[in-house]
């Protein structure tokens, strides 16, 4: 049977958070001490710092807290405009350097604009300089070394952070990071295990790790994403990688559960209904006298190409469909579509040449 197109892209966790960082003092006074304890709203959070505002209007912590809710809703420009109120009315404050730093590095992120990332470095270094226990800007500063391929500096930074502590999870789950980059797998999953034993609850570790295992060939890869999904049912992230774990080793009614899994957490994820249809024609493969499994192939490459009339692997996989079925010339013109589309994309050149 023709090879069928797959997807199977690494999700990058650089920019992911952890809450197992140490929360370092800081030089306010204490009518201004910064207060990050998340206070339990009714209504709506946002109109709730807005009247704390309103009543503390020189207060550096209400200015904080909105630029926080702003970064969690990735509204960043308006985040930008409230740490630096912030820092304005306390300046030297090493915290709020580097809440500002956080921010810029997710716009950075957000932007695709390395401008943002510089200056998110700028105030990290004054933070880190200033400040020589938070842990927090450090192990930014540490992503961001490993984001620009310097490893040395990011292990250094990570050394530093586990120095003042060395139960931080983060840390050893940038370390994997860093290793696998180095493609020293051996060292880079005794680092996720170590996040993991640091911190039983920390589904980063578990997606990397899972990830790794399933580069590895590991079959414990699936326990893995089990474990991640324990903690964040509603992870898309854990579904998908978990049903293509699954699509991989040969197991497509399950792989095909999770794929819906996704669906359900996200009707529009295209990807999804592209990769049910690869279960179907993995099926397929197994017992090609059921050619109603090309037929729902088919209608789940069509949905994928319905919300994306450029996915050019949906259609050449209608292509491979039309082609199983007999129907070679509307397989041809599925093939060069795709080429028309992406005139380097090998499994349409490859399809078009056998049919002439």
């Amino acid at each position: 049977m023709r090879k069928l197109v797959y997807i199977f892209t690494a999700f990058i966790l650089i920019q992911c958070e952890s809450n197992n960082s140490q929360k370092s003092s800081n030089d306010l006074s204490n009518d201004d001490q910064i207060n990050l304890t998340t206070q339990p709203v009714e209504v709506d959070p946002l109109k709730a710092i807005e009247s704390e505002i309103i009543e503390n209007p020189n207060s550096t912590n209400v200015y904080l807290k909105r630029a926080l809710y702003y970064k969690e809703n990735r509204e960043y420009e308006k985040a930008i405009e409230d740490i630096n109120r912030a820092l304005s009315l306390t300046p030297d404050v090493s915290i709020l350097q580097y809440h500002k730093a956080a921010i810029l590095y997710e716009y950075a992120v957000q932007k695709q604009d390395v401008t943002y990332l510089d200056e998110s470095k700028i105030y990290l270094n004054n933070c880190i300089s200033e400040d020589k226990v938070l842990i927090e800007a450090r192990l930014l500063r540490a992503k961001i070394h490993l984001f620009e391929e310097e490893t040395d500096e990011c292990m250094a930074m990570l050394s530093d952070v586990l120095r003042i502590n060395e139960r931080v999870a983060e840390a050893y789950l940038i370390k994997g990071m860093t290793y696998e980059f180095l493609e020293n797998a051996t060292l880079a999953a005794s680092s996720y295990q170590t996040a993991i034993e640091v911190d039983p609850d920390y589904y980063d570790a578990y997606i990397h790790r899972g990830m790794l295992a399933d580069r590895l060939g590991e079959d414990k890869a699936l326990d893995y994403y089990n474990s991640a999904l324990a903690l964040e049912p509603k992870s898309i992230e854990a579904h998908r990688n978990k049903a293509l774990h699954l699509h991989f080793n040969n197991q497509f009614i399950d792989a095909r559960a999770s794929f819906l899994d996704v669906i359900q957490l996200a009707p529009d994820f295209e990807e999804a209904y592209f990769n049910i249809g690869n279960t179907y024609l993995g099926q397929f493969a197994q017992n090609e006298d059921i050619t109603d499994y090309v037929d729902s192939a088919f209608h789940y490459f069509s949905e994928a190409y319905k919300m994306n009339k450029t996915y050019v692997q949906a259609i050449h996989n209608m292509g491979v469909c039309f082609e199983i079925k007999g129907e070679f010339s509307v397989a041809r013109e599925h093939y060069q579509k795709a080429i028309d589309l992406d005139n380097n994309f090998q499994p349409a050149l490859d399809a078009i040449n056998d049919l002439n």
